[in-house]
C-alpha cells in the first residue's frame, strides 16, 4: 500500500490517498468542510437509521455543527474511492492516562452498503493506524453498538480487543 499525503492530520487541504494494488484500488480520505455539512449529515442519519435510541437522531444536525466548529478535538473526512463519496469516518483526540496518552477514538466509521466486504474498511482502518502513528498517539480505540456484531467482528479481525470498561453518560 502507498500513502501520498499533504498536510497534516487536520489541517486545511488535508487529503490522504491509499492506493492498494493486492485490490485494484484507489481509496481517499478528505477531510470534510463546512460547506459540506448537509452531505455529512445525510451520512450520518444513514449510519443511525437503524438505532433504538431516538435521542442519537434529534441530535445529529447539532452535533455535526458543532463537530465542524471544533476542529482541535474532531476531525471528519469522507472516504473516497475516485470522486464517488463511499462513506465517512469521524476521528477524535482526547488524552487518556489510562490509555497511555494521546488516543485517536474513531467516533464514527460508515461506508456505503454496496462498498462492504470489499476490503474498504480494511484499507481505511490502516491508513488510520498510520495517522495514529504519524500523531504520536498511544490508543486506537472504537466503540460499537451492542447488537452490531459484524462492527465487532471487523475491529477484531483487524486487532482491536474488547475493553473491559462499561461506558456511562449524563446530558448536560
Amino acid at each position: 500500500m502507498a500513502v501520498n499525503s499533504t498536510p497534516t492530520f487536520g489541517e486545511k487541504g488535508w487529503e490522504r490517498t491509499i492506493r492498494s494494488h493486492e485490490l485494484d484500488r484507489e481509496l481517499h480520505l478528505v477531510k470534510v468542510y463546512s460547506t459540506e455539512q448537509e452531505e455529512l449529515i445525510s451520512y450520518v442519519e444513514a449510519l443511525y437509521q437503524h438505532d433504538d435510541q431516538v435521542d442519537a437522531l434529534i441530535h445529529i444536525r447539532e452535533g455535526v455543527k458543532s463537530l465542524l466548529r471544533n476542529e482541535a478535538l474532531a476531525t471528519p473526512f469522507f472516504i473516497r474511492e475516485g470522486s464517488k463519496k463511499i462513506g465517512y469516518v469521524i476521528l477524535t483526540r482526547y488524552h487518556s492516562v489510562k490509555k497511555g496518552g494521546l488516543t485517536i477514538f474513531i467516533d464514527e466509521f460508515f461506508v456505503e452498503p454496496e462498498f462492504r466486504r470489499k476490503g474498504v474498511g480494511k484499507q481505511i482502518l490502516q491508513e488510520i493506524y498510520e495517522i495514529a502513528l504519524a500523531e504520536k498517539a498511544r490508543t486506537l480505540w472504537a466503540t460499537t453498538e451492542p447488537f452490531n456484531e459484524a462492527a465487532q467482528n471487523f475491529f477484531t479481525s483487524q486487532g482491536f480487543r474488547p475493553d473491559a470498561s462499561k461506558g456511562f453518560e449524563r446530558p448536560v
